[in-house]
């Protein structure tokens, strides 16, 4: 007959087994998730940027990103990897922000009032899932470098230089897409000011001109921010002309999407051909292939809104740099409709009776 002391003993190593198992696996996955988090720092992160490829950065952030973000439940947060990944989940959003705005614009060009509506309501929905996205990858970067207001982390290596660019131009981006919405997200205003003083942490020079550009882009979209003497487009063009010659082209986005927002169409327009004049004469360096991916995409949106206001269609493929009103050479033609199929249109009236010949 087994007596009760004997049957408590092995529970209490049944017990004790279970706990030592739990705390094994929790240590593995914590393990686990550190190393996910360094190696998306170190080696993810920097493969996706020369790799090229926009939508796939943003499509594996989405797809990926919640998985690596949910180790913080075990250990330390990941928050360095988390500010990439929250602002290419962003860049996801933003396109599709675009799309919508072209469905609304095209709507409302063939006069359809509704369609316009639908379109305009799609398009808010996605400012408002990029301005949440770009909020969190700020949040994750103030996690990432603790600092006073108006300090300069320690950024110990070009990594921690390149998070601490990405991830202010992610906090102003959050402050534009919210405005959209009316504020409904609730990302702080002053976000943009931070942001100004805190890329000066890093050299302009280095960056393609990027911190030069984002300060004085700041400056003009709050009234009253640029220092007293101070030129934000004379300093915007100076850095986009400096940047352009490195290959990476996102000092001109970043002038652009400021031109764009203070209503200088034309000079948005010139900025694009610029744009495109500089990606014939200056190639960008293979390691920060992405960024420069990045820069054209926005100045296509650009182009694309603008194209679709005057013609009711984006740019024509290859077209980036020129516009509907461009003087066509003489016996040039408009060959947008022949990918639509069909025998191109001639001069001879068809035959009254389909075409066939009695």
């Amino acid at each position: 007959m087994r007596t009760p002391r004997a049957g408590w003993g092995r529970l209490s190593v049944t017990l004790l087994a279970v706990a030592l198992g739990g705390a094994g696996c929790k240590c593995i996955m914590a393990n686990t998730g550190d190393m996910m988090a360094d190696y998306t720092v170190e080696h993810l992160n920097p493969f996706m940027i020369g790799f090229g490829d926009l939508g796939m950065a943003c499509e594996l952030a989405q797809s990926v990103g919640g998985q690596l973000l949910s180790f913080e439940r075990i250990t330390d947060a990941p928050n360095k990897a988390a500010v990439g990944v929250m602002a290419s989940a962003g860049i996801c959003a933003e396109v599709e922000a675009w799309d919508a705005e072209l469905s609304s614009l095209r709507a409302l060009k063939r006069g359809d009032a509704p369609g316009a509506k639908d379109g305009r309501l799609a398009e808010k929905r996605k400012h408002a899932v990029a301005a949440w996205r770009f909020k969190k990858a700020g949040e994750y970067l103030a996690k990432a470098y603790p600092v006073k207001a108006g300090e300069c982390p320690e950024l110990e290596t070009t990594e921690d230089e390149f998070t601490w660019l990405m991830g202010n131009i992610a906090a102003v981006q959050a402050v534009q897409h919210d405005r959209v919405v009316g504020g409904a997200v609730g990302v702080p205003l002053d976000l943009p000011r931070q942001a100004a003083r805190n890329v000066r942490c890093v050299n302009n020079e280095k960056w393609w001109g990027v911190p030069a550009a984002l300060e004085a882009a700041v400056w003009t979209g709050i009234p009253g921010a640029a220092p007293e003497g101070a030129d934000p487009w004379g300093q915007m063009a100076k850095a986009s002309a400096e940047g352009k010659q490195t290959g990476v082209r996102l000092a001109l986005a970043i002038r652009a999407q400021a031109a764009a927002a203070a209503g200088r169409m034309d000079e948005v327009r010139t900025i694009i051909r610029e744009f495109k004049a500089a990606g014939a004469e200056f190639q960008p360096p293979a390691r920060w292939l992405l960024m420069d991916r990045n820069a054209e995409a926005q100045l296509l949106a650009l182009s694309d809104r603008l194209w679709t206001e005057a013609t009711g269609h984006r740019t024509p493929e290859g077209a980036l740099g020129t516009f509907w009103d461009d003087e066509v050479e003489a016996g040039g033609d408009d060959d947008l409709l022949d990918d639509l199929g069909g025998a191109a249109p001639t001069d001879e009236a068809p035959a009254a009776d389909g075409g066939a010949d009695e």
